[in-house]
């Protein structure tokens, strides 16, 4: 099973759960709609099936590149959007990325940014430019395994 992680608040004494959004659009949660939250491993085999994707199911993100590059180019660091941060390990946990230059020992920072270890990357393969894709799909998530595929785009 993925797990995921969803943020917990407090408004006004009662606790609120926010999910990835990139998870409600797959399930297209709306406002008001019940959902179901697992907090222990037991499995219960008279589980109903809700959805025909499950968060589980998503063992890849794509991300396109937005106009701002000039830091992720400066800085040798490459961006993840909030609504796909579930997908990786907690920030500042370290995590191997398989690339056409090697592995890459790696983590996100709480900005959201991979950083560590990036610089010969982005020496073969850089600059990223604005519709460039990274693809990246997770490989063993025991160990924190990951790959991470680059397309260049049309500009």
């Amino acid at each position: 099973m993925k797990k995921i992680r969803a943020k917990v608040s407090k408004i006004k004494n009662d606790f609120y759960i926010k999910v990835p959004d990139v998870i409600s659009e797959m399930i297209n949660l709306d406002n008001g709609q019940d959902l179901e939250i697992t907090i222990h491993g037991n499995v219960n085999e008279e589980q109903v099936e809700l959805w025909d994707l499950h968060p589980e199911d998503v063992n890849s993100i794509q991300l396109k590149i937005k106009e701002d590059v000039h830091t992720m180019n400066m800085y040798n660091r490459i961006y993840i959007p909030e609504k796909y941060r579930f997908f990786f390990p907690g920030i500042n946990i370290d995590f191997i990325l398989s690339t056409n230059v090697g592995n890459i020992k790696t983590h996100i920072t709480s900005n959201g940014y991979f950083t560590k270890g990036l610089r010969q990357w982005f020496a073969v393969n850089g600059p990223v430019m604005p519709n460039d894709i990274i693809n990246v799909e997770l490989i063993d998530e025991g160990t924190y395994s990951y790959k991470l595929d680059y397309i260049k785009g049309e500009n």
